[in-house]
């Protein structure tokens, strides 16, 4: 299954893996680290000719919000945070913006 959603001003990446199905796995840290501090995703997406091949994420606290995103080769690395209003909608669409800026 290939997911592909297109943002405005930014790279689109095809998902060869499924995205929220590791978020899920992760709404737990992530809700229960907002009482202590800004939740945040870090991950590596591997990208090869715009199709995300492989994905690995965790959970971080910080005391502010931080985005990072950089490239690697065909690895992309994140830092976005992960505010539970926000919902898993809202850091899935954080991720894609990130995998998609990786220069």
């Amino acid at each position: 299954m290939e997911f592909d959603v297109k943002t405005s001003g930014v790279e689109s990446p095809v998902w060869g893996v499924d995205p929220f199905g590791e978020l899920y796995r992760l709404w737990n840290a992530i809700t229960e680290g907002s009482q202590v501090g800004i939740p945040h995703v870090i991950g590596r997406a591997r990208v090869v000719d715009g199709k995300v091949s492989g994905l690995e994420m965790s959970v971080t606290l910080h005391g502010k919000e931080e985005y990072l995103s950089f490239r690697d080769g065909d690895d992309v690395y994140f830092v976005v945070p992960a505010i539970p209003q926000d919902g898993i909608e809202g850091v899935y669409f954080k991720i894609h913006r990130a995998i998609g800026e990786a220069k």
